[in-house]
């Protein structure tokens, strides 16, 4: 195999492993998205259990209040029972009082009813809080093991960077700009292996003597088809790891 398309082979595997890299990092801020997305919706739905809260805190207060209206009212009536003389008015008067004391019971058993509400509120909050600070704890977390890994694979990308300058530099500036155009056509494969006269590229087949020619390796050969850059498969696998020494 020519030197330069051997290199090239390399620049290649270099690039997949840069793609493969720059996809992960790419994902990384994805998954502290979803952690985001979590805690915020556990802090909405506790802003709306407090304010449910507080509507029941005001609903209280307000039928305490009636309450307390009541109570005087039905004082007052009381009051005037005693200087009722007329049978009529006497019997009229405890009338209002006893609709008055219903009126008041009512608005008791409302009170005591906002009671059991506002407890429940306040257990789910507090379970919520719980929640709240658990998915912060999971989420701080997170942010750490993706900041190691940023790091980690930054450095990543800048040892491939520096393995590829060092590589290419042995690819002839002619061959390095056409493996450039054929890759940004061909979703980063410009180069494709031939088995048994097919190039596993496209897989389709390759003209006979241009299989034959590729055997040889006396030239830099392209698929008819898809144009990527050839090599022939099996002479890389015999060669074995040889071929990775650039690496």
């Amino acid at each position: 195999m020519l030197t330069e398309l051997s290199r090239l082979i390399d620049v290649q595997e270099i690039d997949k492993v840069i793609e493969e890299v720059t996809q992960e990092l790419a994902r990384l801020p994805e998954e502290l998205k979803a952690g985001e997305a979590a805690l915020e919706k556990l802090r909405t739905a506790q802003a709306a259990r407090l304010q449910e809260l507080e509507d029941l805190k005001a609903q209280r207060r307000d039928r305490e209040m009636e309450m307390a209206e009541m109570e005087e009212s039905i004082k007052n009536s009381r009051q005037r029972l005693m200087e009722i003389k007329s049978n009529i008015e006497y019997k009229a008067m405890l009338k209002e009082i006893a609709f008055k004391e219903d009126q008041r019971d009512q608005r008791e058993t409302r009170i005591l009813e906002f009671m059991d509400l506002m407890e429940t509120q306040n257990r789910l909050i507090a379970e919520q809080k719980t929640q709240i600070e658990e998915q912060e704890a999971i989420l701080a977390r997170q942010r750490l093991e993706v900041a190691a890994a940023v790091a980690e694979m930054q450095g990543q990308l800048a040892e491939l960077e520096e393995k590829r300058k060092k590589v290419r530099k042995v690819v002839p500036a002619a061959l390095m700009k056409r493996y450039e155009f054929i890759r940004q056509r061909r979703n980063s494969s410009a180069i494709a292996p031939v088995h048994e006269g097919v190039c596993l590229g496209c897989h389709m087949n390759i003209l006979p003597q241009q299989f034959i020619d590729l055997q040889r390796g006396l030239e830099i050969l392209q698929c008819p088809h898809c144009q990527r850059i050839l090599y022939w498969a099996d002479e890389v696998e015999e060669a074995g790891p040889s071929n990775q020494q650039a690496l």
